[in-house]
């Protein structure tokens, strides 16, 4: 891992938390807002570039107790994606868990990611939400 990397990661973080945001800046991909109970998608539409491609703040809250890619059992999470607007791929730099639904309560757990490690996806959620989300993105650019 480059050096830069950790580096970066941790100026994304800081960037995305120290901006607090209301829920009117964030742009529902699937779900219902008002259902606390549902499963949702949510994306901040702000676009950081990174590299040639760029990153965005993804939060979601599902329906059911999950497991993390590392095995960490959640209900909801936030984090920072990068989307490859090339390649149609999208794919997780770090995400806080949380064990209550719509990030409730203190964060569980934090995984970080390289490359390709965690693709953007939503299993259980009906709709193809990820490939929404990666779409909808790359329209904007």
């Amino acid at each position: 891992m480059s050096p830069l990397r950790p580096a970066l990661l941790a100026v994304l973080l800081l960037a995305a938390q120290a901006h607090a945001q209301t829920d009117e800046e964030w742009l529902t991909i699937q779900g219902f807002p008002e259902d606390k109970t549902g499963d949702l998608v949510q994306i901040n539409p702000t676009q950081i570039p990174w590299q040639n491609q760029f990153t965005m703040e993804v939060r979601v809250s599902r329906s059911t107790q999950r497991s993390s890619y590392r095995k960490h059992p959640y209900r909801s999470f936030k984090g920072v994606a990068v989307i490859d607007c090339g390649t149609q791929k999208g794919w997780y730099l770090a995400l806080n868990y949380y064990a209550e639904p719509v990030w409730q309560g203190p964060v569980t757990a934090r995984e970080e990611f390289k490359e390709d490690e965690a693709p953007v996806s939503f299993a259980g959620i009906p709709g193809e939400p990820a490939r929404k989300l990666i779409t909808a993105s790359c329209k904007k650019r």
